[in-house]
Parts: C-alpha cells; structure tokens; sequence
C-alpha cells in the first residue's frame, strides 16, 4: 500500500483543528506525515499544534490564503499519495483504507473522492445532514504527480475559488478523477469560517476562477 501524508491548511482553527486532527490520527490506515499549515492565524492555531505533540508538523506563513497554505503543504511532502482536509471538517474512520483501495485499483486516476455529509458546529452528526457530491478539499486524495504537473493553488481575491480553479486546470491537463459514493467526511457549518454564508467582497474570487477558465478555453481551442 502506497504511503500518504495529509495537509491541514489552519487560519484562526483554534476552535476545530484539535478535533481534526484527531480524525487523521484515527485512520484505520494512518499517514506517515501530518502537515498543519498555520497561515498566518491570530488565535491560539500555532500554539494547539504544538501542543499536540509527535506526529504532527507545523509550518507557519504570513496570511496569505488557503491555497497558498495547502501548496506549501505539499511541497514539504515527498508522498506518493497526499490527503487534504479543512481544519474546520472531519473524517471517518474508513476513509483513508477505502480511497487507498479505490487508487490502487484505479491506476490511471490521478484523485478519488468521496461524498460527504454536512453538521453544523456544536451539533454532533447524527447521520441526517445534508449530503454534497463533488471533490472538496476535505475528501480528496491525489497523486504525487497531479501536484507537480498542475502546479500551485492560486488564491483569487477574496481567497474563494482556489480549490475549483485548480482542480479545473488539472482537468485541462488531462487527468481523470474517482468518485467512490460513500460518505466518507464530514463537512462542518462553522460561522465566521472562511466560506460561510455569502459575502460579496469574498465571492469575487469565483468570477476570477471563471474567467480565467474561459481564457484558458480559448487558448486550448486556438492551439487546437
């Protein structure tokens, strides 16, 4: 089995990353190497993680993003395989054992990813909340090679978007995704989290993503 290690981008988690972490350290297949990426945070993240202990590694950076927090993850991995998760999310026990499975016996996928089911903060997850298809940054695994061809998560203004503006330029590059359809994480309503609710100012970052979809489109159908 082909080992993995898992990204934690954190900014202000201080309220959901220990609870977090703790769902990576209960895999029925465990990493070889737990990243949290502090970015920039001005809560108590930095200290919770160290406070931790063994098993799981700190990165700091100035705030600068959620895809500039997950690139700087994987670039300080050297696994074949690598797992993401929000700080805010969680996963269940199974999760990493049957994404292993569905990647080996999908060799030429460069990602496999799960369904997931939503809980709001405060709420333990009673198996009823809203259940969302679509790869997020708390259900995927990709290869090694997804990363080093499609390079960098960029973050657009308002810092939302990142995630579907790369994931769009790994389809353009020709990879093929997995889905496996089964709740494997959970996905928490946090207020004050960085995609709560609607926000404008924050939401510019999607038309960003588009455009820059659209423009890359048209390059591709002009060198066609």
């Amino acid at each position: 089995m082909e080992a993995y290690g898992v990204v934690i981008p954190a900014w202000n988690a201080a309220r959901t990353l220990a609870e977090a972490v703790a769902s990576v350290q209960a895999q029925t297949v465990p990493p070889v190497r737990l990243i949290v990426v502090n970015d920039g945070s001005t809560d108590e993240t930095g200290r919770i993680v160290r406070e931790l202990g063994l098993g799981v590694e700190l990165l700091e950076q100035t705030n600068t993003g959620p895809g500039a927090a997950t690139t700087a993850g994987f670039a300080a991995l050297d696994t074949p395989l690598i797992a993401t998760l929000d700080a805010d999310d969680l996963w269940l026990p199974e999760k990493m054992a049957k994404q292993l499975a569905a990647l080996r016996a999908n060799t030429g996928a460069a990602m496999c990813y799960s369904v997931t089911r939503q809980f709001h903060h405060g709420i333990p997850d009673d198996g009823t909340g809203e259940v969302r298809r679509g790869p997020n940054r708390t259900n995927m695994v990709i290869r090694r090679n997804l990363f080093e061809t499609v390079g960098p998560m960029i973050d657009p203004p308002g810092l939302r978007g990142d995630l579907i503006d790369w994931l769009a330029r790994g389809r353009s590059a020709g990879f093929y995704s997995i889905e496996l359809d089964e709740v494997l994480a959970l996905r928490r309503v946090l207020p004050g989290s960085l995609s709560w609710g609607r926000d404008p100012a924050r939401d510019r970052g999607y038309l960003t993503v588009v455009h820059r979809a659209l423009m890359a489109h048209r390059r591709q159908e002009h060198e066609l």
